[in-house]
């Protein structure tokens, strides 16, 4: 099947700028921007009561709110959280600035709501004591400054976002974050200074990109997005101005994987993907092994590996689904294979580099990784729009010739010039995967955020490289399109299998714990994930209370 549509089951992830720009088309065709706040705090209010347990009554809440829309979406949310017969309790850094937010700091005056506007006290009259608030509260709604933050909190506002965070530190009490936490950039994800710790960040409309390119996630906790009454706009990049920047996409777990490749009615072991897997050494036959697992799990229907003659009995013991090859053999002969896996445990060499030549046809797909991206980063080379490669930062560094810092610092950067560079699909990895090819009006980036810190653990990225063999093929009817779609066929099965990949991490996580998770039982939690990704299981517990 070709997905010439590269935004299907994705979340479009926009910038501040760019959300604005769909607000402003929704109110010039009418739509009443004091509706969209409505509808923004109902969803605040929604999580609340959620973390609260399922009832607002007789529950405490603070209100955090700040001058601009963002607190008035804060206002109407204690409205409303009052009305659910809960005691809100707000606290303004300064008087309303904008037509809605004064709308919703009148009628929450004429609900009598307790409400105190800090910018008219005195230090000595702040409601604050040592590490925290002077009165106890059950939660916490932040909506100091959304993604208006212009550089670091100062003031009054450093001095609510310090105390809450005092307040909710240990994660007991929730913190909802309205948009964005205060005091993260919408766009960058930068924390120039003081920013609030939420455990669930409400973001209206589609996701924020500050939220999945911070290097302080676990600032940003669960996201939720909201739907807030725009859902039927068009807005996928470029619809609403063709100016607009290059807009990554986030990979949605709802069903997405009911778009992995599907096996026909009269589907054989030779029809389905024929794996070469070029990797191990000794004593790293294990890396060769866990991606041999994977992609014999994953749906490959022949998995060969090429290694050196004394790694074949250990690796036909370790996965004896598949075959092994003398790699001396297999590059005077090459076996017949329809997507090359390459550099898991290798090791370097100038004799390995020349095999993985010998071995590699850009007519089609391949996954470079580990070794084999070291090796290319010695020998810079265009791979073609078959080609994936699965760099963590140091290899993205290396790759580039840049630092660590650099590529963390601008990881959708990062992926785009790798993608350019290289001229193929870069899956940048990390807490959130990066993943860019080259569409026909320029790169498409995808984000997958779904995963675990079950995954950091060695072996995992070995994994990864056998799902993504699997589920890459070049369709017959490809054939004569341009690279753009082509590429863009690559990114999108290529995002899947990230999703796949971090959705058996969940479920290994949810059986076998965070820590004691090992790469072969991630492997075998890849049927699970596949049913959960399909709508037929329901997501792990240990998902569904993060």
């Amino acid at each position: 099947m070709l997905y010439d549509d590269c935004y299907m089951d994705f979340h479009q992830v926009l910038t501040p700028e760019e959300m604005r720009r769909v607000e402003q088309k929704a109110f010039s065709l009418g739509v009443p921007s004091l509706l969209l706040m409505e509808h923004a705090a109902i969803s605040v209010v929604d999580e609340l009561q959620k973390a609260l347990g399922g009832s607002c009554r007789n529950k405490r809440a603070l209100f955090l709110c700040g001058t601009g829309n963002n607190g008035g979406d804060g206002l109407a949310a204690a409205r409303l959280f009052a009305m659910r017969e809960g005691i809100a309790t707000v606290y303004l850094s300064g008087q309303p600035k904008t037509p809605d937010a004064k709308a919703n700091l009148a009628w929450a005056r004429e609900m009598g709501l307790d409400m105190l506007d800090l910018s008219a006290l005195t230090e000595e009259e702040l409601p604050f004591m040592e590490g925290g608030f002077r009165l106890g509260f059950d939660g916490f709604v932040d909506a100091l400054l959304g993604t208006g933050l212009r550089g670091a909190p100062e003031g009054l506002t450093k001095q609510l976002i310090d105390a809450a965070n005092n307040d909710a530190m240990d994660g007991s009490l929730p913190m909802i974050a309205v948009d964005i936490p205060s005091g993260i950039d919408g766009k960058t994800g930068a924390g120039p200074g003081a920013f609030i710790h939420a455990n669930i960040t409400v973001t209206f409309h589609a996701p924020k990109r500050g939220l999945y390119l911070t290097r302080r996630r676990d600032a940003v906790g669960k996201i939720v997005v909201a739907d807030i009454g725009l859902w039927a706009m068009d807005y996928a990049c470029g619809t609403l101005d063709p100016d607009w920047e290059e807009c990554p996409c986030t990979v949605n777990t709802e069903k997405a994987l009911l778009h992995l490749p599907a096996r026909k009615i009269d589907a054989h072991k030779g029809s389905e993907n024929r794996v070469l897997i070029y990797a191990g050494q000794l004593g790293m036959a294990g890396a060769a092994a866990m991606c041999m697992k994977a992609a014999v799990a994953a749906g490959a229907g022949l998995t060969t590996a090429a290694c050196e003659k004394e790694l074949i009995p250990i690796l036909q013991t370790l996965e004896p689904n598949a075959m092994c090859v003398d790699i001396g053999d297999a590059v005077q002969n090459p076996p017949s294979y329809d997507v090359l896996a390459l550099g898991c445990g290798l090791g370097q060499s100038e004799e390995k580099w020349q095999n993985i030549l010998r071995l590699w046809n850009p007519e089609k797909p391949s996954v470079w990784d580990a070794d084999a991206l070291n090796m290319l980063s010695q020998h810079p080379m265009k791979l073609g729009m078959l080609a994936v490669i699965t760099p963590h930062p140091g290899e993205a560094a290396r790759l580039l010739g840049w630092s660590v810092e650099q590529i963390l610092a601008d990881k959708l950067k990062t992926a785009r010039t790798l993608s350019e560079k290289y001229d193929c699909t870069a899956v940048l990895k990390g807490d959130v995967t990066v993943i860019c090819s080259q569409g026909k009006d320029g790169p498409v980036c995808r984000l997958n955020a779904i995963g675990s810190p079950a995954l950091a653990k060695g072996g995992s990225g070995d994994a990864l490289t056998g799902i993504l063999a699997a589920c890459l093929k070049k369709e017959p009817q490809l054939s004569g399109l341009p690279d753009s779609l082509i590429s863009c066929n690559t990114g999108h099965f290529a995002a899947l299998a990230c999703l796949w990949h971090g959705m058996a991490g969940i479920v290994g996580e949810e059986k076998f714990g965070q820590r004691e998770l090992t790469t072969s039982q991630l492997i075998s939690c890849l049927h699970e994930a596949e049913q959960w990704g399909k709508g037929v299981l329901p997501a792990p517990k240990c998902y569904r209370d993060t």
